[in-house]
């Protein structure tokens, strides 16, 4: 990592030329521990490393276009942040190369306007008396925005010359949006699963993965449970101004967690000179109602953004209330220039009310859940050089989540065979219903749901603590190879505790990442690395990636067929296993008995390993229309091996698991977690953005989804049920059936947006389409037996969901918004048992009270 810098160069022809000294240390070799005290030492160095040269505000960069070629002759202007002011402006060289000084330090944006070009501007950057900034600009063609991706080279790159499957999204397109999983819904290759209605269990499935293989990252900073889980329905979309979604395997770059995928997300920053005070109010019907304010603005060095949500519903039916009340803030201090410090936090309260499968059951569940995150970090970002860039980051994460089950449901029976549910001969039932599947089968009778014997109040504890730091630098060669590495360490410890019983975990986990990347002839776009991962639990996993894109034919502003990009990439990942599947693995169950180190040592039992995926993609980018359109193309295949899954002790020894380990596995916990699981997940996503004119845009998108288990000896693959009034078929009861697909995976999925936005309102129509999923109902009837089990294929109904949102500027000040959900007031389930809502709306108003200026 450099740290030195040149104090006071010698400056020709009106400081033009760049601080070029430096020094070199052996500093990020040594520096690695968690310590915040350590991570505010490389501040103070950095900070005093800085120049100090008495000269005018500067502000250098490079102008290309998508492609990366410079830009000659474009007129680069700073700008007052209202544009409504020139403090400078100047002309690139032939190099795409300018540099720009004013005498008036402050905040200010850059503006690039050439020949063939729509006009670019740059975000605020602060500009003062003592050093260059450096903003580099990629101009646009056409009307498509050239949106930036993170998550593709780990660093800032132009979309237009990545090789990955990558879609960002403008939160901008979907205002007043309650959830981000509402926005991502509208992306090809993702499909969500909610176990009721709103505050309900809400998983992802990203290109067939299970629902922990997708990293979800805020502000760089992964905000998974240990294992991988995430909860989407608490991730209200307040605060969130960027979301951007990786497709396939990343783990060279990010470590365990995405083996299937990246969902980034962004805070909002200040932005205005003068602070800007908003708040929304609104409701509907189901008892819903939200209230949002927000405070942000910019004040020399100092941008700060404040806000707080509270959303609150009774839904529409029985304990299925749900609060979340969400504060965000985003806190940033240009030290220099090019030299930023930033802080960013959320806290999120919620509570939801647990019906559990309304429709198996008839009875509503007395369940309730409460939540509590905390998601913070603290980054240092320098941009020594047009070169160089260095970012350190301390990153933690908070999660506390209590359910609790006050008191038995259901009907009280006495039933000689309930001793095949309890063990007594009473048991709680559901009331009678008929259960019909999308498959055609259906089955009657009353489901069984609770014992007497039972303890009460039952409770299920999730306690998480994660804290991270992370060092990365990137270096730019020339624009043939760009450099970067960069070194993670992560402290997890946390407890998952069902009845009252605590599984713990303590691990420590290092990543040494190594990647280059480039581009040849601004036509040829490369990148290759890897992660030299070495955890706690199952030890050193390398995970390479290398990907290319090439340009079959060159973007341009005018013409039908405007550029054409194709795609390939290879990558691996990994995942770690959860707290309950490390302690309740064969050498998790073993270690702790008194025994137990010598049963390990003599049988050769090692931890639970790595959960392993390998993507392959290829894919097509075509530009259509002047660039005003873009068609996403892709095939994918992922092998997802070995996965973790839940074996009966007997089913052990056909693993090679030695005799005397199965006895005492099966005399202790009768089964274990072990890497015996495979799947495979290939198929085609595509979709397509068309600026149609300046007020109209449409976004569209299918993804077909073929997914198959390879490989598991679960309890249902080794002794499938059957339902004796449908016989012959076989059912996974409580896992999918080698030969099928994993459960809640649908073969074909797609979504629609169309957009109008007129200067005083706007109004924008979505649409998603889901296909049948194969899935469980995980039932047993009031005699223990499998009569309300139906076959696992095409089990969750397909359905449609059509949305609209809207909103009018009834003055300078004043907006009217509405939003509108299941306009067609459609009764379906995303999971089978379980009832989404019908039509339900929310109506308010958006006041605000200063902003701008300067």
């Amino acid at each position: 990592m450099l740290l030195g810098r040149c104090l006071c160069p010698s400056m020709r022809k009106s400081g033009d030329r760049l601080c070029d000294a430096r020094s070199e240390g052996n500093f990020m070799s040594r520096f690695f521990a968690s310590s915040i005290t350590r991570l505010f030492f490389v501040v103070t160095l950095l900070y005093l490393a800085s120049p100090i040269c008495a000269a005018q505000s500067a502000v250098r960069g490079m102008v290309t276009d998508p492609l990366g070629a410079a830009v000659s002759h474009a007129r680069v202007e700073l700008v007052t942040l209202n544009g409504s002011q020139v403090a400078a402006f100047t002309y690139t060289d032939g190099r795409g190369m300018y540099s720009l000084a004013t005498a008036q330090p402050g905040r200010y944006a850059v503006r690039v306007i050439a020949s063939g070009f729509t006009p670019t501007y740059s975000h605020e950057l602060y500009v003062s008396a003592a050093e260059p900034a450096y903003q580099d600009m990629v101009m646009q063609m056409g009307s498509l925005a050239q949106n930036v991706t993170v998550t593709a080279n780990g660093m800032p790159t132009p979309q237009s010359q990545t090789s990955a499957s990558v879609t960002v999204l403008d939160p901008t397109l979907y205002l007043h949006t309650q959830d981000i999983q509402d926005m991502l819904r509208l992306v090809d290759g993702l499909q969500f699963s909610t176990t009721g209605q709103r505050g309900a269990q809400t998983s992802l499935f990203e290109l067939g993965g299970n629902s922990d293989a997708t990293d979800v990252m805020l502000d760089g900073i992964p905000i998974n449970d240990i294992g991988g889980a995430v909860n989407f329905a608490y991730l209200s979309s307040n605060g969130i101004n960027g979301v951007e979604i990786f497709r396939g395997s990343d783990s060279s770059l990010y470590g365990a967690g995405a083996s299937a995928g990246i969902i980034n997300l962004t805070t909002t920053r200040g932005t205005t000179p003068r602070p800007l005070l908003t708040y929304m109010i609104d409701g509907g019907n189901f008892g819903t109602y939200r209230q949002e304010g927000s405070l942000d603005g910019v004040r020399n060095r100092a941008d700060y953004y404040a806000d707080f949500a509270r959303f609150d519903t009774g839904n529409s039916y029985p304990n299925s209330s749900f609060h979340n009340g969400t504060f965000v803030g985003n806190f940033g201090y240009a030290l220099t220039p090019h030299m930023h410090m930033r802080a960013t936090v959320r806290r999120v309260a919620a509570a939801s009310g647990e019906p559990n499968a309304l429709l198996f059951y008839g009875i509503p569940d007395s369940q309730y859940l409460a939540e509590h995150d905390l998601y913070g970090s603290v980054t240092l970002e320098d941009q020594y050089s047009a070169a160089m860039h260095v970012q350190a980051q301390y990153g933690l994460v908070r999660l506390r989540s209590l359910n609790t089950d006050p008191y038995p449901t259901g009907i009280l029976v006495n039933n000689p065979n309930a001793v095949n549910n309890c063990g007594v001969a009473q048991e709680y039932l559901g009331l009678p219903v008929i259960i019909k599947g999308g498959n055609g089968y259906s089955a009657s009778g009353q489901a069984f749901y609770n014992c007497p014997n039972f303890t009460f109040p039952g409770t299920d504890s999730i306690l998480t603590n994660r804290d991270a730091f992370y060092g990365e630098s990137d270096y730019t060669v020339n624009p043939k190879l760009v450099l970067l590495g960069s070194f993670h360490y992560e402290s997890e410890r946390g407890d998952t505790a069902y009845d009252y019983v605590p599984q713990f975990a303590d691990r420590g986990n290092f990543d040494y990442i190594m990647q280059a990347s480039g581009n040849l002839g601004s036509r040829f776009y490369y990148n290759g690395g890897t992660d030299l991962a070495d955890y706690s639990v199952f030890g050193f996993a390398p995970t390479p990636r290398a990907s290319a894109a090439f340009y079959l034919v060159k973007p341009s502003s005018s013409g039908w067929l405007t550029g054409t990009k194709a795609r390939l990439n290879y990558a691996q990942g990994i995942l770690e296993p959860t707290i309950a599947e490390q302690r309740g693995s064969i050498y998790g169950v073993l270690e702790s008995l008194p025994n137990g180190q010598q049963l390990i040592a003599q049988n050769g039992i090692t931890p639970v390993g790595a959960q392993t995926t390998r993507t392959y993609q290829g894919g097509m980018d075509q530009q259509l229309l002047s660039s005003k359109a873009m068609l996403h193309t892709g095939y994918f295949y992922n092998q997802f091996s070995n996965q973790i899954e839940f074996v009966d002790a007997p089913a052990l020894l056909q693993l090679g698991v030695p005799l005397a380990a199965e006895q005492t596995i099966a005399n202790t916990s009768f089964g274990a977690y072990i890497n015996s699981l495979s799947f495979s997940a290939q198929g085609f996503e595509s979709s397509m953005n068309y600026h149609i004119t300046n007020s109209m845009y449409a976004r569209g998108g299918y993804t077909y989804t073929h997914a198959v288990v390879q490989r598991s000896f679960s309890s249902d693959n080794m002794s499938p049920s059957t339902n004796p009034n449908i016989p012959n078929v076989q059912i996974g009861a409580y896992s999918p059936l080698v030969g099928q697909r994993p459960f809640r995976r649908a073969p074909q999925n797609g979504f629609f947006s169309f957009t109008y936005a007129h200067p005083r309102w706007y109004g924008t129509i979505t649409a998603t389409i889901m296909g049948r999923r194969d899935d469980s109902t995980y039932l047993l009837d009031a005699n223990g037996g499998n009569t309300l089990l139906l076959p696992n294929h095409n089990l969750d109904p397909g359905y449609q969901n059509f949305g609209f949102s809207g909103s009018y500027q009834i003055s300078h000040r004043i907006y009217g918004y509405t939003i509108m959900d299941n306009l067609l007031s459609q009764h379906y389930q995303q999971v089978i048992g379980y009832p989404a809502l019908p039509f339900n709306f929310r109506a308010g108003m958006q006041m605000s009270l200063g902003g701008l200026r300067q």
